[in-house]
């Protein structure tokens, strides 16, 4: 299926090993995103004399692999912090500005645009959302892992390699958004705990009895939406938001619902914070004279998770949902215009036919339209090939995949969050599937993005193809205290859904338990 669906889109490109890239994005975008500016990627033309250093193909990113090893951050330069204060400013600074964009997009109004314009309309947001985005990258984000750097290279060069993991345990269990989103949903799942009564109409989305559980309830959701609500599903601007209806958080809440209150999340950031002070306590009283500016560096790298959770939340997730309402705005007024039959069918445009529409030329029909959103369906249930063109040397290495009870290591990465766990494996490519996660299982995914967060209060372990010892998932499986290996490269083609593994997040390995 792969072969047939995922090609190339120039025979030149065939020269070339190009690399699959979605630790950020693991999901196919739609015709309408994957051919804009805003996310620092611009879409090259098959005809562009030139070989691209990153292409789209059927929605998802690649990049060529020899000018991986030179890659620039998309952001700009990073500037190493030397204060606490200079990775708290963003805030101060950026966020005001993320709110102004926020204004530009939310309250975008097509009918004010002039004939003529729409392609200068649409290049100016681009490029307002990718100065806002990359000013609280810059800021937040590179700046942090910088810091963190520095500091586990310091604590390392003092107490020696063995040591690391408690470098890095120093930066866990702070307070961050990520965090609070799952705190909020526990907290609903303890009223339908109260009364449960209440999970059926909940379920069924239905107006819930007008008890002192029920208002409790609403009150609650109500205020979680109002501070969540904005999280979109992995980044995709054609699907509702949790605002607008998804059925996400509806799911986490019912599945936290079986849970007892021994699985309160909050005692799982207890215990990290417990461990995090008592380490810190035995550094200060270690620690001699010559040695103190690791307590400075410390005290910066600390800042890594609520800038790294806090900006997603604050910058990325909004972000989309900003510009997924502009969208849906210009879907309005197409319809209005007889030019689309549903606003959400803007998606299914590429961003040059839309501007054509737009100014009163061809339009896509409708078939064609349905058609893409059919290859969407079929694009986003595929496992893209990890790479495409010429294969890498190691390829065969990469893309083998053992059959059953042939090899008990299934596959290697980094070792993200450390112990062994065992149990069920369940290989999931999007949102809507992890509904069928129970507690105990193991969660095998292209990339455990921030919305996948709450779902690390049921799984026992986490196995990503993508991201380090610092991305998202490494850092959010620490602080839930489950053993992560991530970086796999190839976990998901590898590890059958339903099969029975071991999780060694100490050593970086996932072995096949013997059925």
């Amino acid at each position: 299926m792969e072969d047939s669906i995922f090609k190339l889109p120039d025979p030149r490109y065939e020269e070339y090993t190009w690399v699959l890239q979605d630790e950020h994005n693991p999901a196919a975008h739609t015709p309408l995103i994957s051919t804009g500016k805003h996310t620092g990627r611009v879409v090259t033309e098959p005809t562009d004399r030139d070989i691209p250093e990153a292409i789209v193909v059927n929605g998802v990113n690649y990049s060529r692999q020899d000018i991986m090893g030179a890659a620039v951050s998309p952001f700009g330069s990073i500037v190493a912090p030397e204060t606490v204060h200079d990775l708290r400013k963003w805030r101060t600074e950026w966020l005001p500005q993320m709110d102004d964009l926020a204004d530009i997009l939310q309250g975008f109004d097509p009918e004010e645009v002039t004939q003529g314009k729409w392609a200068e309309t649409l290049d100016a947001h681009d490029a307002e959302y990718r100065r806002v985005f990359g000013g609280i990258h810059r800021s937040a984000v590179g700046p942090s892992r910088l810091a963190v750097s520095r500091f586990v290279d310091r604590y390392i060069e003092i107490f020696g390699k063995g040591h690391r993991m408690d470098a890095i345990s120093l930066l866990q269990g702070f307070q961050n958004k990520s965090l609070d989103r799952v705190y909020a949903l526990w907290d609903l799942s303890r009223i339908l705990r109260e009364d449960p009564s209440l999970i059926e109409p909940f379920r069924e989305e239905k107006e819930l009895p007008k008890t002192s559980f029920g208002l409790h309830f609403q009150k609650s959701m109500t205020t979680m939406l109002d501070n969540f609500g904005h999280t979109s599903n992995n980044g995709l601007q054609d699907l509702p938001t949790w605002g607008e209806g998804s059925r996400v958080p509806i799911e986490i809440i019912l599945s936290y619902s079986k849970e007892d209150d021994a699985k309160n999340p909050r005692y799982i950031t207890e215990t990290q914070i417990e461990r995090r002070l008592v380490l810190e306590k035995e550094l200060r009283e270690t620690l001699n004279v010559e040695n103190q500016d690791l307590l400075t560096l410390m005290g910066i790298a600390q800042e890594l998770i609520p800038n790294l959770e806090d900006h997603n939340l604050l910058c990325d997730q909004r972000c989309v949902y900003v510009s997924r309402a502009r969208w849906l705005s210009i879907g309005d007024y197409m319809c209005q215009k007889g030019k689309l039959s549903s606003r959400d069918q803007v998606f299914y445009y590429t961003r040059n036919e839309l501007v054509t529409a737009l100014e009163g030329g061809v339009i896509v029909q409708d078939n064609e339209l349905n058609n893409r959103r059919e290859l969407q369906t079929i694009y986003r249930n595929t496992y893209p090939p990890i790479y495409m063109g010429v294969p890498p040397v190691n390829a065969e290495d990469i893309s083998y995949i053992p059959e059953e009870g042939q090899t008990r290591v299934q596959a290697k990465g980094v070792p993200a969050s450390p112990g062994v766990y065992k149990g069920r494996a369940r290989v999931i490519q999007s949102l809507e599937e992890a509904v069928s996660l129970e507690d105990g299982d193991v969660l095998v995914v292209r990339a455990l993005t921030p919305p996948w967060t709450p779902y690390l209060g049921l799984i026992k372990a986490v196995v990503t193809n993508t991201g380090g010892e610092l991305s998202h998932g490494a850092v959010v499986a620490r602080e839930f205290g489950i053993p992560a290996v991530v970086g796999t490269v190839n976990g998901t083609a590898v590890i059958w859904d339903g099969s029975v593994i071991s999780v060694d997040g100490t050593n970086g390995l996932v072995y096949l338990e013997q059925q």
